[in-house]
């Protein structure tokens, strides 16, 4: 009978386990009555019967209904017990049967088939679907649910994209770190460390990775942390450290299958092609051995068997291990053709933009139209546009006010594509009726219903019949757009075949234009410039919270500022925060002395933060004193051991408000305690500007 004990949900099983549970789980939870239960059961456990016994008697459901109970009762996590099962004693032979019948147990149900035990880690899913989660959380902070719940939970919230709450839930957990970690611990430290990398939250992130490190003991808590810190080196282009750490990984848990691809990884950013198919014969031959489940280690396998071909194509072949992991089979037809046909065009030689200077003269009306779309108006915003920009223009003949020079500072040079690409261009336009995003936004907010049958096929007709269009960034902007609306957003797929190598072409044409210009202005207030530096942030993007490469995103950071000095977007931001972080003392303050009136948090402590480090306390208390005067609540929230959180108003940080406070100190406190004594003499500086703590 050992069918009965198979949760696969397969139509030879006796009782179909895998529609039966969730419905029985609920009526529990309704009252965790289990008499209830078991009647409950009895009446309707024909409903979940498989083929082979749709026609046996009531009488045998009813027996049956015994055993399936106790199965399921004794494991469930009951809330009424602080979430532990509560189980019951099977009756001796002489006691009344369960079943009600008034007969003797062993002249009535005891001869029904047994059913094996359940895990609880199997229904903590379905208890967690039947509670409010108030409640769930409430038990969560009282410490009744154990991790395997709390993992669950956290879990739940990040496909919810609500990271912080699932940081609240499993934080806790890891304040006193376990004396014997289980795997568990480490799903639970894994979920924790992407619920971090989701807020950007990455000393945190390392504070936790680098405590379990020095006092966890060895086991698999310990070695996911080593390799969490390898992969995070790796991506700093920090080899030495990374080498180190996963040794250390390796050493604390050998068989573990997930070492080989990072080894893999390091060994080809090393350059060292000999060992890589040295290395990934050896771990064929350890993961060949019994032990390992071949379903488990499967896409390893076939990735080590790879690069025993071709050592050389390991990274190229991590990128393609991902996007099988993506699955086409998501996508509807349309998505895959345009996959495709990015594939094909990806191949084909940069086009040949060029930087021009052109006047800002008069424009005429179709000229103005599409730089006002450009700035993601849509057609009726345009035409109350052009009406006011008339009635201006009159105004200004009236007051005879036409003379006054160019600013220096708007000068912008404008990428021109190449004269085939303008008709392919004006083409496309007719037909991909989506308007750019608005301002700085990097996704539309229209109602868009591109995807649909009976409006995609024109446009992505127009692409296959014109293999061209990939060579024109105002197209590949609208790509992108197209692909973040797409109904079935994000999946990997999307990702790594579309917006990945999309961003990386727009990116090459746009370098390859501005290579050897001493003044490569491509200011965003012309709006032919914006497609460019649009796609060059959605990169900036992807490198820094997809794919956490500091090195790259600090890279295209700077390239976006060396472009468009004013910095639109906004990076200088986050990129401070990164220098500091790494201790990039100098960097900091040259970026920062790039913006000296700004309202950037990030920018005026920054600077200060840089300057303290440095030792230059001169230019230092000049630079404190003035941010404290404009920024005054920042300065309040850094030094607080404490800091409520304030009411947002969902409009975006406000500048000079607690939530501009309580975001850099969330992202930057850990820097500033770091820094002996700038904490302290910060709280100095406050109290001679009259500013309390």
């Amino acid at each position: 009978m050992s069918n009965f004990g198979n949760y696969d949900g397969r139509s030879d099983n006796p009782i179909d386990l895998e529609r039966l549970l969730p419905a029985a789980v609920a009526r529990i939870l309704k009252d965790e009555d289990p008499v209830g239960f078991r009647t409950w059961l009895a009446a309707n456990l024909h409903d979940y019967a498989g083929e082979m016994l749709k026609s046996a008697p009531a009488e045998m459901f009813r027996a049956m209904a015994v055993p399936l109970s106790f199965m399921i009762w004794n494991a469930l996590p009951l809330p009424g017990n602080e979430f532990r099962p509560l189980p019951l004693a099977k009756p001796e032979r002489n006691d009344p049967c369960p079943c009600g019948s008034g007969l003797k147990y062993k002249k009535c149900c005891s001869g029904a088939p047994p059913f094996p035990s359940l895990d609880t880690m199997l229904l903590w899913p379905l208890v967690l679907q039947n509670l409010p989660e108030a409640r769930i959380l409430q038990a969560a902070a009282q410490g009744q649910i154990p991790l395997e719940g709390l993992t669950l939970v956290a879990m739940h919230m990040m496909d919810e994209d609500r990271a912080r709450e699932a940081i609240e839930i499993l934080r806790p957990h890891f304040q006193q770190l376990p004396k014997k970690p289980r795997p568990m611990d480490d799903m639970a430290l894994q979920i924790l460390c992407d619920a971090f990398d989701a807020l950007d939250l990455r000393d945190d992130k390392l504070a936790l990775l680098e405590r379990v490190t020095r006092e966890s003991p060895r086991s698999p808590l310990r070695a996911g942390a080593w390799q969490r810190l390898a992969v995070i080196r790796i991506d700093e282009d920090n080899l030495t450290d990374a080498a180190q750490a996963l040794e250390n990984a390796m050493r604390d848990d050998p068989d573990e299958p997930s070492s080989a691809i990072i080894e893999l990884q390091l060994l080809a950013r090393q350059e060292n092609w000999a060992l890589i198919k040295a290395r990934a014969q050896f771990w064929l031959r350890k993961l060949n051995r019994p032990g390992y489940e071949p379903e488990a280690v499967e896409s390893i396998v076939k990735l080590l068997e790879k690069a025993v071909e071709n050592p050389q194509g390991v990274l190229d072949m991590l990128e393609e291990s991902y996007e099988d992991f993506a699955g086409r089979e998501d996508l509807d037809e349309f998505c895959v053709r345009l996959l495709d046909w990015i594939a094909k065009g990806e191949r084909r030689p940069l086009p040949a933009y060029r930087a021009v200077e052109e006047e800002d003269g008069a424009d005429d009306e179709q000229q103005l139209k599409r730089r006002l779309r450009g700035m993601g108006l849509g057609d009726e915003d345009i035409a109350q546009a052009l009406a006011m920009l008339e009635q201006q223009k009159e105004q200004l003949l009236e007051e005879d006010d036409l003379s006054e020079e160019p600013d220096e500072e708007d000068f912008s040079l404008i990428l021109a594509p190449p004269p085939a690409l303008e008709d392919v261009e004006t083409q496309w336009q007719r037909i991909f009726d989506l308007g750019k995003p608005f301002g700085t936004q990097e996704i539309s907010d229209e109602d868009w219903g591109g995807w649909e049958p009976g409006k995609v096929e024109p446009w992505l007709t127009f692409l296959e019949k014109h293999p061209e269009a990939i060579d024109s960034l105002e197209i590949i902007d609208d790509l992108l757009s197209a692909l973040f609306l797409h109904p079935a957003w994000p999946i990997a797929a999307m990702i790594f075949e579309g917006v990945t190598p999309l961003l990386g072409r727009a990116a090459a044409i746009v370098e390859q234009s501005t290579a050897g210009l001493e003044q490569p202005l491509l200011r965003w207030n012309r709006t032919e410039n914006r497609p460019a530096l649009r796609s060059l942030c959605r990169l900036y993007v992807l490198e820094r919270h997809g794919r956490e490469n500091l090195k790259e995103a600090e890279r295209l950071a700077l390239l976006m500022i060396r472009l468009n000095p004013h910095d639109n977007h906004g990076l200088r931001s986050e990129l401070m925060n990164d220098l500091l972080r790494r201790g990039e003392n100098e960097k900091a303050l040259e970026l920062a002395r790039c913006y000296p009136d700004d309202l950037f948090a990030e920018t005026r402590y920054g600077m200060l933060l840089a300057l303290y480090r440095l030792g230059r306390l001169h230019s230092a208390q000049d630079v404190a004193e003035q941010a404290v005067e404009k920024l005054p609540l920042v300065a309040r929230f850094l030094v607080r051991a404490r800091a409520k959180k304030p009411k947002t108003s969902g409009y975006g940080i406000s500048v000079g408000g607690e939530d501009q406070a309580l975001v850099y100190r969330e992202e930057m406190r850990g820097a500033w305690q770091e820094t002996p004594g700038a904490l302290d003499w910060l709280k100095k500086i406050m109290k001679l500007k009259g500013v309390r703590a």
